[in-house]
């Protein structure tokens, strides 16, 4: 391992148990979703801390202490796994029936006691060779169970995230804050880092170093980006590790029909305008309409074919529309716009106006003038 890439990966080392400190001891958002996500980088930080004193020869000298690191590898995924289950369910609270979850981590300890541990200096020193070497047959199968366990739990955490996107718009009318992209992003390069590692298994196999060599520098400097992208994004989004908090049912249901409420809602959308506020969700716009947040979803459903998410970012995009039709200001800007009716996120804006006109808000600006 050259010297640059020894301080790229001490560089690493540091950020990952820095950034596990710093959620065991933040105090915003929610302290069990901060606490397992910190106990997820302290995990990644051991398992880099494994294979950097593998690489340079430690072990070989201290035999009796291989592997017990790396076993904790085995946590990645099911710390992520609860970590989204408790961004993505405010009820989420650790429960005995989550400790299934530990099982191949202690069956995994349990083999190593037994078939490692327990054997002579020489023995432990031959397995550790051969592991290193990746060519015998009992590590390669490890490894793709190893694959297999990873990538079913990174699967439901995909689902989780995409069932909650969902849910998402029937309660939000912007979701840029808290849509969890980082964390699908995350899963994305976890993804990325299977398959770089899945090639540099076969690559040590077919004894091609040199290409392993660059898979290892791939792998390393993706985790370097991916981790200083996490310190980024929590100093400048505070809500980047906070959950959200649903809307309650504590308004009493309205006792007009369907028809009267859609009609009501139809109005108080088109003299109130509502939507201008860039905040607004279900449970704020039920509470104005005396209505549940439950029967006002059905309402918006069923009566308007939308998700709420929908519905308020139509009537944000024709009030874009109207605005920049009718301003006589040359200097008006599409950010003006924006944020005038009702939206905090450039990126979301272009996307939905795009979505209801076909055109970007600076085309549609141009063809207008």
């Amino acid at each position: 391992m050259s010297t640059i890439i020894q301080i790229l990966y001490l560089i690493v080392i540091f950020q990952t148990f820095f950034i596990g400190l710093f959620l065991m001891g933040a105090g915003k958002g929610r302290k069990l979703s901060n606490r397992l996500l910190g106990c997820f980088f302290f995990c990644l930080g051991a398992g880099l801390v494994d294979f950097y004193l593998l690489v340079n020869g430690y072990y070989q000298h201290h035999s009796q202490y291989v592997f017990f690191l790396n076993s904790l590898a085995i946590l990645h995924a099911p710390l992520l796994l609860l970590y989204t289950q408790s961004l993505t369910n405010p009820r989420f609270r650790l429960r005995w029936v989550h400790l299934f979850h530990a099982i191949p981590f202690l069956l995994a300890l349990g083999l190593l006691l037994q078939f490692y541990y327990n054997q002579t200096s020489s023995t432990r020193e031959f397995i550790m060779e051969e592991v290193v070497k990746g060519q015998a047959t009992t590590t390669i199968v490890i490894s793709l169970v190893g694959f297999v366990y990873e990538l079913v739990y990174l699967i439901s955490i995909k689902m989780l995230i995409y069932n909650y996107r969902k849910k998402l718009k029937e309660h939000f009318s912007n979701l840029a804050e808290i849509n969890l992209n980082w964390l699908s992003y995350l899963v994305n390069i976890f993804i990325i880092s299977f398959l770089a590692s899945a090639l540099s298994s076969i690559l040590r196999h077919s004894q091609t170093d040199g290409f392993n060599g660059w898979v290892l520098v791939f792998a390393l400097a993706g985790t370097f980006y991916f981790i200083n992208s996490i310190l980024l994004k929590g100093l400048h989004q505070n809500k980047l590790f906070l959950g959200v908090s649903w809307d309650s049912e504590t308004n009493d249901a309205s006792g007009d029909s369907d028809k009267n409420l859609l009609q009501k809602l139809k109005q108080h959308l088109l003299e109130n305008k509502p939507y201008l506020d860039p905040e607004l969700s279900l449970g704020q716009l039920a509470k104005q309409m005396h209505a549940s947040p439950r029967q006002l979803s059905a309402l918006i459903n069923k009566g308007m074919g939308k998700s709420f998410f929908d519905l308020i970012n139509n009537y944000r995009i024709e009030e874009a529309k109207r605005v920049l039709k009718e301003s006589t200001d040359p200097g008006l800007t599409v950010l003006e716009v924006m944020y005038e009716v009702g939206f905090n996120s450039k990126s979301s804006f272009n996307t939905a106006f795009k979505k209801y006109t076909g055109l970007t808000p600076t085309a549609y600006k141009n063809r207008i003038s």
